[in-house]
């Protein structure tokens, strides 16, 4: 890779490569790779906890022939929560305790071991990260009121893990590929550069976010909908502590650090960004959140965008500049923009756009180490 270029992002289609597993399983029937879940038996001894006290895990499906010493760790995403009522319910849920979880996990996508659907890494060492802290792997903090106990330890769940695959071949790979889908695409983000501190200085290390550059933006109230969001969880999970000084020391608020957009010009490791202009999630939360539509106007449109009218698709159409302003990075940091989704029409068909996947050349391109 041209080390003058350390980023590419990408901003295209939705499901390419670790995000929406069912696409891959009508590609390939029945033909699954089901994992055993790992759980991190010493994670007490840092205090890595998900949100209920249960013990962290992962499931690991080992390399083979030339990939044997090659490591691709995948965070799972599921959203977060930011207050204690949600993070009580979360903990009740496989977001927020290993004893709710699938003991077995289907390894498709990016984690898959067919070399004719993932050519790049079916044989290499592959890691699924489970999630069960609710902040993307960052928090540091605790919650006990007496009544009910929280544990918001993501950032030690992060090094718990790490920690424990060190010995059993992380810790002399020769290549490395720290990714993520969702909330998991934004731990990717937060925890990139510092995976580089675990491993050999002669490892190559590089990192993808699938569908996690959430974005700092207006919603259709002109409020900060999802910046209010992510400050109560940041203040909550105790997560500033845990962003990078080097962004946190020049903004003016500490916590847009927690958004890609700001975060991603200080990440010194080669990065991919792999997103659609028009990301469900984002359009649904941050663009229009109900908070901002209270009589439920967005309501069809929101269900099938085909139903939207055309002042809608204006507002949608003009989502997307938020996309194209990263050109201007591209400008000054060198980072690759491959390509966009196109201009967002009213036709039936429009839902396509959601369920399109990147040609093996640009993934290939993309992704390859």
């Amino acid at each position: 890779m041209n080390q003058n270029m350390p980023t590419q992002l990408v901003i295209g289609c939705f499901i390419a490569l670790s995000c929406a597993p069912w696409w891959v399983y009508s590609q390939n029937g029945d033909n699954r790779t089901l994992v055993n879940m790992t759980l991190v038996r010493n994670a007490s001894v840092l205090g890595a906890y998900c949100l209920d006290g249960s013990l962290p895990a992962y499931h690991l499906d080992r390399g083979f022939g030339a990939g044997a010493r090659n490591w691709l760790l995948q965070f799972e995403g599921g959203g977060w929560c930011n207050d204690i009522p949600s993070c009580l319910e979360r903990a009740k849920t496989h977001r927020g305790s290993t004893r709710f979880m699938n003991k077995l996990e289907v390894f498709s996508g990016i984690l898959s071991n067919n070399a004719s659907l993932n050519p790049d890494f079916y044989n290499w060492n592959r890691v699924k990260l489970r999630y069960c802290d609710g902040a993307s792997f960052a928090g540091d903090a605790k919650f006990d009121n007496g009544t009910s106990l929280l544990y918001f330890r993501g950032q030690r769940i992060w090094r718990a893990i790490i920690q424990d695959l060190l010995p059993k071949g992380l810790g002399q790979a020769r290549k490395a590929l720290l990714s993520g889908c969702s909330a998991g695409g934004l731990a990717s983000f937060l925890h990139c550069d510092n995976l580089t501190n675990y491993l050999p200085k002669n490892t190559s290390v590089k990192c993808l976010s699938d569908a996690g550059f959430f974005l700092d933006e207006r919603d259709i109230s002109l409020n900060h909908s999802m910046r209010s969001f992510y400050e109560s969880l940041i203040s909550l999970h105790g997560v500033e502590q845990n962003l990078d000084k080097s962004c946190t020391g020049f903004r003016y608020y500490p916590a847009q650090c927690f958004f890609p957009q700001y975060a991603l010009k200080y990440i010194r490791t080669p990065f991919f960004v792999l997103n659609s202009a028009y990301d469900v999630y984002q359009f649904h939360h941050i663009l229009v959140p109900p908070s901002a539509d209270p009589k439920g106007h967005w309501y069809h449109c929101k269900l099938n965008p085909a139903a939207c009218n055309a002042a809608q698709i204006r507002i949608l159409q003009g989502s997307v500049s938020s996309a194209n302003s990263f050109r201007k990075i591209q400008k000054r940091y060198a980072f690759g923009i491959e390509f966009l989704l196109p201009a967002f029409q009213k036709r039936r068909d429009v839902h396509k756009f959601l369920l399109c996947s990147l040609s093996k050349r640009v993934a290939r391109n993309m992704v390859c180490c």
